[in-house]
């Protein structure tokens, strides 16, 4: 009888070690890629916006003034560890974005993206913190 306490007390113990790692494990990245998705076509400047994968399409600001035809394509997620113990993990997007055809490159100093498409905090490389209170990604 004390050897089945010692295994029930054994699996009460792994189980709860095993939700524990669970809860605190990172969220997948393809939640990322998809808040990312989301949060684009939230941006009230966006209009007719697409999603086929990693590919986004939309009718938007162009670089130059007028309007133009946008191709975003998420080109990687990563999820790394973050000090917070709110904000437990960051998530970074790293896309490219092309203008009526044309690459929208960045440089050092700006995404050299109209500010109405980065009003909502992205951009070629943005990143988010993941909070797991409200289970969701924050870009802000």
């Amino acid at each position: 009888m004390k050897s089945l306490t010692v295994k029930s007390l054994a699996g009460v113990v792994l189980l709860a070690a095993a939700l524990a790692a669970a809860c605190n494990s990172a969220p997948p990245e393809q939640g990322l890629r998809d808040s990312f998705a989301r949060r684009l076509s939230e941006n009230r400047f966006v209009k007719e916006f697409q999603r086929n994968g990693d590919d986004m399409t939309f009718v938007g600001p162009g670089p130059e003034g007028g309007t133009a035809k946008w191709r975003v394509h998420i080109d990687s997620a990563a999820i790394e560890p973050n000090s917070d113990e709110k904000l437990p993990y960051k998530g970074t997007i790293h896309s490219s974005w092309y203008a009526d055809g044309q690459k929208i490159v960045a440089n050092a100093r700006e995404s050299r993206l109209p500010y109405e498409l980065t009003s909502n905090d992205l951009a070629q490389d943005p990143w988010a913190f993941w909070d797991p209170a409200a289970k969701n990604w924050d870009w802000d």
